[in-house]
């Protein structure tokens, strides 16, 4: 398929089945932008104000990825939307207007992007039963990403593929010792707290039990996010709310 340059200003986009919309940096969408599933043989629309780094038309189904703290909004003229994806940490509201009109939100938190796959589902809304929200804290990332330099996305072939669906991790308890951690700290208590920043935050840690200031500076902003002192000290309330938080 040959690439086309598609300016933002036209009043109505057509993205046709198999097309990725992407570009080196984020969009925001001026105008209401139709897209073409083809198979079923619908129309959604991404509303006007929505931001995405990339838009993905596949058969039957649409891949969005919404940047840290965008929002993204995509409506059906006669179906209600099934999604799946990364949406631990961000938030995603369904909201049913009338037996004919659905709009699908994706809110992403500050510093993670979300990437969902959104598929019409076989029917018409139903009023009471189509709006609905998924929520969880945002997650703060190690180092802020440096922004990228706008551009004008391109229109690339994209091959389809069937998301994964993420495993759902089980519950546990970490073991963070009894004396109080800070910037130095050593032992096993650190590695368990490394473990723990690596299953929440994702952060990628070495775990080799020495604490040092660039973890110590996450572990503020943690403890900020969730309504403790942001001092840097992993003492008894912090490891309490840390623990709390994966149940």
């Amino acid at each position: 398929m040959k690439k086309f340059k598609i300016i933002l200003l036209i009043p109505v986009f057509v993205l046709f089945l198999g097309v990725n919309f992407a570009g080196a940096a984020d969009v925001t969408y001026s105008v209401d932008t139709t897209v073409d599933l083809s198979s079923p043989d619908i129309n959604l629309t991404i509303l006007s104000g929505s931001v995405a780094t990339s838009v993905t038309v596949n058969a039957g189904s649409v891949v969005v990825t919404v940047p840290e703290s965008g929002i993204f909004k995509i409506t059906s003229a006669d179906r209600y939307f099934n999604f799946s994806g990364e949406t631990q940490f961000g938030v995603i509201t369904k909201n049913c207007a009338s037996p004919s009109l659905e709009t699908l939100t994706i809110t992403a938190p500050a510093g993670i992007a979300q990437t969902i796959t959104i598929t019409p589902g076989s029917s018409a809304c139903s009023l009471g039963g189509g709006g609905g929200a998924v929520t969880s804290p945002a997650a703060i990332p190690a180092v802020s990403a440096t922004p990228a330099t706008p551009a004008i996305p391109t229109v690339t072939s994209a091959t389809p593929a069937t998301p994964a669906t993420p495993a759902t991790p089980a519950a546990k308890v970490y073991n963070f010792g009894t004396k109080t951690l800070k910037n130095g700290s050593k032992g096993e208590p650190v590695m368990e707290l490394q473990r723990f920043l690596n299953q929440v935050l994702n952060l990628g840690l070495k775990i080799d039990g020495k604490l040092g200031p660039k973890t110590i500076a996450v572990i503020k902003k943690w403890q900020k996010a969730n309504g403790l002192v942001a001092d840097g000290l992993i003492g008894p309330k912090t490891k309490v709310k840390m623990n709390a938080s994966l149940k």
